[in-house]
């Protein structure tokens, strides 16, 4: 069944263990995309959020129906949560709203597991958590028993949000990984969370970084980092955003729920665009009069395209 683009923000989720939860179920509607979003979709799949069997410490977003999809097609992307924190569960509406559309989302935290409200000052990050998270799923035994075999094991993309982003950042080095996303991110002049910007180098595939303009505490990290990266790159700024704003859907006060879309469909465009050729999605970043560059607030810069 497919549903509607405000749906996918409806969803509600029963929080327990490894208790799946599908959702979806609702009708779609025939209302317009809010003007903040990008590229409109049509084609979304109700969703399953469920523990990953065999790995503690990790949750799974997913399409509900895989049997749906054709063996070995569904890509993977791993998903490391601001603060870097354990819990994934501030960020299920967005988490939500991309494997909707088609990607098997394995994210930092049990399903069960709440925010931690103050953190450490000496937090570290931990890319390993989403190699540990690559490894499960490129493992037959594990993710491929989980997912029926209909994973695509070839195809793999990091993501994270904060903290969250240098941790995705750090594992793009993985040989595995096609692709990079990196929100409200980048490292910083000096060491913090344990590393420093000679990182960058090591990154050789696509990378997206976005900021939320001045508001957001990481919009010069993003523009210095962009500016670092040898390798193919995008900057994306919204000037509304703040430093959360793409992630759990906040824009310039407002919580109805556009800016979230906007968000996780700007994400999904990337790993189309990056992991699958898709035309469509790189219109949204490529050129002079791309689908981003023409919104107002939204702003991008490229290298190496």
């Amino acid at each position: 069944m497919k549903f509607s683009r405000s749906a996918a923000l409806l969803c509600a989720f029963a929080v327990t263990g490894g208790l799946a939860t599908a959702c979806g179920t609702g009708q779609s509607t025939s209302e317009p995309a809010p003007a903040a979003t990008a590229n409109a979709r049509d084609d979304y799949h109700p969703t399953v959020r469920e523990a990953t069997a065999g790995l503690d410490g990790h949750t799974v977003y997913r399409p509900a129906d895989l049997d749906a999809f054709p063996d070995g097609s569904v890509p993977i992307l791993a998903w490391a949560n601001g603060g870097c924190r354990t819990s994934n569960i501030p960020a299920t509406s967005f988490l939500t709203g991309i494997a909707a559309q088609g990607y098997i989302v394995i994210a930092n935290g049990a399903p069960g597991e709440h925010p931690i409200e103050q953190l450490p000052d000496d937090t570290l990050a931990r890319p390993d958590r989403l190699t540990d998270a690559i490894d499960w799923a490129t493992d037959p035994d594990t993710g491929g028993t989980q997912f029926g075999g209909k994973a695509d094991t070839g195809t793999i993309g990091v993501m994270g949000t904060s903290c969250g982003g240098v941790e995705a950042l750090l594992a793009a080095s993985d040989p595995r990984v096609d692709s990079v996303a990196g929100l409200n991110t980048g490292f910083f002049p000096r060491k913090r969370f344990g590393f420093e910007r000679t990182e960058l180098s090591k990154i050789e595939v696509p990378t997206l970084l976005f900021n939320g303009g001045d508001k957001d505490q990481a919009q010069q990290n993003s523009v210095d980092n962009f500016e670092l990266l040898d390798t193919p790159a995008v900057l994306v700024a919204q000037e509304t955003a703040g430093h959360s704003g793409l992630t759990y859907g906040l824009d310039a006060g407002d919580t109805s729920g556009p800016m979230l879309i906007a968000g996780y469909t700007m994400v999904t465009d990337w790993f189309d665009y990056t992991l699958h050729g898709n035309k469509d999605a790189e219109a949204q970043f490529a050129g002079a009069d791309c689908g981003l560059c023409t919104k107002p607030t939204w702003t991008v810069r490229t290298k190496n395209l």
